[in-house]
C-alpha cells in the first residue's frame, strides 16, 4: 500500500544516521494509520516526524494510541503594523551594541548556537544524540549568516547574542534563530536585537512578521509577547520511532 502522505527527509537522515520520514498534513484518520505504518516499514523508515494541529482531539487522540511520542509544542508568533504593534523600546546599557554581523563573528556565534537550543525537540527527544543536536544549530547559524541578516548583540566588543531576518515576500517576514550566551543574560541584549529588527522590517514596508519557539521556553514567549507579538497558531510535534529500522551509517 502507497503513502502519499509521507515523504523521506533526505537531509536530516544524512545530518541525523537515522532514515526519518515526515507524515504531512496536521490531522489523521484512523483509517489511514495501516497505510502509513506499511510505508514506513517498506521504506525502512526509523523515525517519523509529524506536526499534529493541537485543537483536533481525534487527530492527537489517535497518535497517541499509535505510539507517537511529543516532543514540542510549536508556538507561532506574528507582529502585524497593522494592529498598531509598535515593537518595545527597552532601556539598554551603554555597554550593548547590536549591528549586523561580521564574518570574523561566525566562530563566536558557533559558539553560542551549541549551547543555547536545548529547549528544543531534539534535545528533547532521547533517540537524537544530544551533540548532534548541538551540531543541527551549530550548521543552523552559520546557514543564517551565509543567507539571511543576522544581527549580533556584543557586550564590552564581544559577540553574546545573535538574531536572524528574512524577507518571504514584499510584506511578509520572518525571525529565524535567535538566542542570548546565557552568561549574559538580564543585559538588554535580546531587546536590543529585536527593537533592531523590528526596525529593520519596518524599514523595508514589511508589516507581518512571525516567529516560532518552543512551547516549553517561557521566557520567550514573554520576550516575544513584550515586544508587541500575538500568538499566530499553536501545534504539536510528535515522533515515531520505528525499532526494528537499521542506523544508517553517517
Amino acid at each position: 500500500m502507497n503513502s502519499e502522505r509521507c515523504r523521506i527527509l533526505e537531509w536530516d537522515s544524512h545530518f541525523f544516521g537515522r532514515k526519518i520520514a515526515r507524515l504531512e498534513g496536521s490531522h489523521l484518520r484512523a483509517d489511514e494509520l495501516a497505510g502509513i505504518e506499511q510505508w514506513c516499514a517498506r521504506e525502512r523508515v526509523e523515525c517519523l516526524y509529524f506536526l499534529a494541529d493541537s485543537r483536533c482531539a481525534d487527530t492527537l487522540a489517535e497518535v497517541e494510541a499509535h505510539g507517537f511520542g511529543l516532543k514540542d509544542i510549536r508556538m507561532t508568533y506574528e507582529w502585524k503594523a497593522a494592529l498598531g504593534a509598535r515593537g518595545i523600546h527597552p532601556e539598554i546599557g551603554e555597554r550593548v551594541v547590536v549591528r549586523e554581523h561580521r564574518e570574523t563573528d561566525i566562530e563566536r556565534l558557533v559558539e553560542v548556537a551549541r549551547a543555547a537550543h536545548t529547549d528544543s525537540r531534539f534535545f528533547f527527544d532521547r533517540q537524537f544524540d544530544r551533540d548532534k543536536a548541538a551540531s543541527l544549530y551549530e550548521r543552523w547559524i552559520r546557514k543564517a549568516c551565509a543567507e539571511d541578516y543576522v544581527l549580533v548583540g556584543e557586550i564590552d566588543n564581544l559577540p553574546a547574542g545573535y538574531l536572524s531576518c528574512a524577507q518571504s515576500s514584499a510584506v511578509s517576514g520572518s525571525i529565524g534563530l535567535a538566542a542570548v550566551d546565557s552568561r549574559f543574560h538580564g543585559q538588554g541584549i535580546g531587546r536590543a536585537m529585536i527593537e533592531t529588527a523590528l526596525r529593520w522590517f519596518t524599514d523595508r514596508r514589511i508589516a507581518d512578521i512571525s516567529v516560532v519557539t518552543q512551547g516549553r521556553n517561557v521566557a520567550a514567549h514573554r520576550f516575544y509577547q513584550s515586544a508587541g507579538f500575538l500568538t499566530r497558531g499553536i501545534e504539536c510535534w510528535f515522533h515515531k520511532w520505528f525499532d526494528s529500522a537499521p542506523q544508517l551509517s553517517s
